[in-house]
């Protein structure tokens, strides 16, 4: 049962396919007979003897008024009329249909029309709004014509069989010499296709050409980038490793400028402090600077102070009181430090005698060592 159906299935799909492909082709084809494509369809010429003996020469459907003997004579192919009253003219309504159904179906209408035997029928048919137009004659009539044409001498080759409708329009009639010129009319069309095609793709080519060349110099130029690259890849190595190191020397500079050198404090106070006043206590936290020690005089020892360039804003936070020591005054002194004296220049520095014998005793931040260096220079002050 199932390949039954399946064969049914194949049996519907492969003519309607068929049909749809035809349908879809069928406006491509009726294109081509519109002005701007019609040199694609050359109608070879063609010169028709009437049953009068007059001559017409005929491109396709078109009749070419007022051709001379000489055109009518260079024309390839030849036709002879068959006269109206030995043709039977017939009318075939039909729907919109591909090419190939609409052949069969006015092949059909003729047969069932026509009082002539199947065997004498010849017919030829033309389409019109709404469907065809059918003529109808007789092989016999036919033959006889073209005998005629012959005998009387008229250059006629292989000749076809034409037959006017009431719209004086060509219509062929099938079975004589037109097949040869419908093989030259289609090479023709293959020909002119060939054309458009080479055609279509050199204007193709003139679009696409710019676009190419600027793509393949786009192309040239990456090349050339990456060899570029390829050739600086040592320098821009140690370009980096040179900016590495420039970064690192800035780091260190700017860790060298924010360290604080004690043995330079020392140095400006040794300087600073005259020799009847000494230091107790000494404690450095930034650029601020406290003194806690001795003094015959708080008040000179602060003026003395503040005439130093590297020291401003001395002040006493608490009052000056008198000491153990006749002649001598407790005073705590604070200040700030200007940025050169914390951080001095290596050369500028040459620290005296008292400060260097102290050097080794000083750390960077330990108060109680600034004590005992306090105490040993008011031992080295102390009269006897």
């Amino acid at each position: 049962m199932s390949t039954q159906a399946a064969d049914a299935s194949r049996a519907l799909s492969g003519p309607g396919l068929a049909a749809l492909g035809a349908l879809l082709v069928q406006p491509w084809r009726e294109l081509q007979h519109l002005p701007p494509l019609s040199w694609l369809q050359p109608e070879p010429a063609v010169v028709l003897l009437h049953a009068d003996g007059s001559r017409s020469l005929w491109l396709g459907d078109r009749r070419r008024e007022g051709a001379t003997p000489a055109e009518c004579a260079a024309a390839r192919f030849v036709a002879v009329e068959v006269p109206a009253d030995e043709t039977l003219e017939c009318a075939v309504p039909l729907p919109p249909m591909p090419e190939g159904d609409r052949e069969d179906a006015i092949a059909l209408a003729v047969r069932t029309t026509s009082p002539f035997d199947a065997a004498e029928l010849v017919w030829g048919w033309r389409a019109v709004q709404g469907g065809a137009v059918a003529l109808l004659s007789t092989r016999k009539a036919v033959q006889a014509r073209l005998d005629a044409v012959a005998a009387s001498g008229a250059r006629t080759g292989t000749p076809e069989a034409w037959a006017l409708d009431r719209g004086a329009r060509p219509v062929v009639l099938q079975g004589f010499g037109e097949s040869a010129r419908r093989r030259l009319a289609v090479r023709g069309r293959r020909l002119g296709g060939l054309l458009l095609l080479g055609a279509l793709l050199l204007a193709l080519a003139v679009l696409l050409t710019p676009t190419l060349q600027l793509r393949l110099r786009a192309l040239q130029a990456q090349q050339a980038y990456d060899q570029a690259q390829q050739r600086l890849a040592p320098v821009l190595a140690q370009r980096e490793a040179l900016a590495q190191a420039q970064a690192q020397q800035g780091a260190l500079h700017e860790q060298m400028q924010a360290r604080v050198e004690p043995l330079a404090v020392l140095d400006l106070l040794t300087q600073a402090v005259p020799d009847d006043s000494f230091v107790q206590r000494l404690q450095l936290q930034g650029d601020k600077l406290t003194l806690t020690g001795q003094t015959p005089n708080t008040a000179a020892l602060m003026n003395r102070l503040s005439a130093e360039p590297l020291l401003r804003d001395v002040r006493s936070p608490a009052a000056a009181t008198r000491g153990m020591t006749a002649g001598r005054e407790n005073f705590t002194l604070e200040m700030n430090l200007q940025p050169q004296a914390l951080r001095p220049a290596a050369s500028a520095v040459e620290p005296s005698p008292a400060a260097a014998s102290l050097a080794v005793a000083t750390p960077a931040s330990a108060s109680a060592s600034a004590v005992a260096v306090a105490a040993s220079a008011a031992a080295a002050r102390e009269p006897r």
